[in-house]
């Protein structure tokens, strides 16, 4: 075996290499790479193990011929991780400082191979990350994925948000956020299943997670009323992948407490940046209570207070911004 890669490399070393026009096309290639073609960039990712240890090889040996190859490889990230490829900051974060749990799992169904990279929790946020290699090009059906949760064997409903990149039409990646309750264990199995719209394809995952230390949580406890809405802003948790504010109202009218939102700014007035949030209610003795959440992305290096404002979608109901120095 060691005979046929050297005599493989051998073959490889002897291929003329027209140094001037190779130069030329990876330069083109950054420029367009540079000016925001993602797609083009990703579609290099999704190649198989064997394909990408190849590719490798292949990269490195030209890199020695040519100065411009040498300068891409030295760019090109860790391949594998979903969070630093499509995340957002705060998943981008945590992954660069190796704060997430690789998974590998792996489970077919129908021909379609369905693996869950890895996940990430740590009482702001749980995130899991995967990738999806189908047969033939995915259809509508693959876009929302249905989903449903266990925890330690017990069902568990769950709000879920993400998305989905197309890496080539038959290989995605995604990003499955779930607005998980704070009282979560530190450590549990969370069952998954993901199911195709359509239901003929399903995949069962049980995933072991573990609570990542590092969050920071501070009381808030702010309440206001207005057009016949209480609400309550309970607590803020702040972590590296994020920032997670939990508030509470109550109404006799559903749509009052169904569409409220938060917006959080610094003191320099930098608005944060949303990146997953809800609301749910029950309706009992007469009135609709709902809780929700809202996810922020990180906090800005020494941030000192920050200022929150509740929103209606409807514009009717005008709620007071509030500020909060953070410890």
């Amino acid at each position: 075996m060691i005979q046929e890669i050297h005599s493989f490399k051998q073959e490889i070393d002897t291929i003329p290499v027209p140094h001037d026009k190779l130069d030329a096309i990876i330069t083109k290639t950054v420029q367009e790479a540079g000016a925001g073609k993602r797609t083009k960039i990703l579609r290099k990712i999704g190649y198989t193990a064997g394909a990408a240890a190849v590719a490798c090889g292949l990269l490195l040996g030209s890199a020695a011929l040519s100065p411009a190859m040498a300068s891409i490889v030295s760019q090109i990230p860790v391949i594998g991780s979903v969070f630093s490829q499509i995340g957002d900051s705060g998943l981008k974060n945590v992954s660069e400082h190796g704060l997430t749990s690789a998974v590998g799992m792996t489970k077919v169904s129908g021909g379609d191979s369905l693996t869950i990279n890895e996940v990430f929790y740590d009482g702001t946020r749980l995130s899991i990350g995967y990738s999806l290699e189908t047969e033939k090009p995915m259809g509508e059906e693959y876009i929302i994925m249905r989903n449903e949760f266990t925890v330690n064997g017990t069902p568990a409903n769950f709000s879920t948000g993400g998305n989905l990149t197309e890496v080539t039409p038959t290989y995605h990646t995604g990003i499955l956020e779930v607005d998980s309750p704070a009282a979560l264990p530190d450590r549990f199995e969370l069952g998954l299943t993901l199911s195709t719209e359509d239901r003929q394809k399903k995949w069962n995952f049980a995933i072991p997670v573990t609570k990542q230390s590092g969050t920071k949580l501070i009381a808030i406890g702010h309440k206001q009323k207005s057009g016949g809405v209480e609400l309550t802003v309970s607590d803020l948790v702040i972590g590296p992948a994020g920032m997670r504010l939990t508030y509470s109202a109550v109404s006799e009218e559903q749509d009052s407490v169904d569409y409220i939102t938060v917006g959080a700014t610094d003191e320099s007035g930098h608005r944060l940046d949303y990146n997953f949030g809800g609301t749910s209610s029950q309706f009992r003795d007469g009135k609709y209570y709902s809780t929700g959440t809202e996810l922020y992305d990180p906090l800005p290096a020494g941030t000192q207070t920050l200022t929150f404002t509740p929103h209606h979608a409807s514009g009717k109901i005008k709620f007071d911004s509030f500020t909060v120095t953070l410890p």
